[in-house]
């Protein structure tokens, strides 16, 4: 996503990054469709069906991390899938 987007501001943000270099891919999203587009569209650009994503929920008010989900991407045909998807507790939902 190479212009930037306003977002109206939600009680809840999203932001997503990739594992393999800590690359921070977007921030304050306000939903997790909008997510998956970005996971989308960088791996997209990137063509690397390995590399792992992770989803972290924020609460705008403290900006405390709540859950983080881990997921991988596909390609099949024209289209880029999102498989794997799970929650996970450990050192990188801190």
């Amino acid at each position: 996503m190479t212009q930037t987007t306003v977002y109206p501001k939600h009680r809840f943000y999203f932001n997503v990054e990739a594992e393999s270099n800590g690359q921070q891919i977007a921030n304050e999203l306000p939903s997790y469709r909008i997510a998956c587009q970005h996971i989308k569209h960088y791996a997209k650009e990137t063509g690397n069906q390995q590399e792992v994503y992770y989803i972290r929920l924020y609460r705008r008010k403290n900006h405390r991390c709540w859950s983080v989900l881990q997921c991988r991407v596909k390609f099949r045909d024209d289209q880029v899938l999102i498989t794997g998807a799970k929650y996970i507790e450990h050192k990188k939902a801190a």
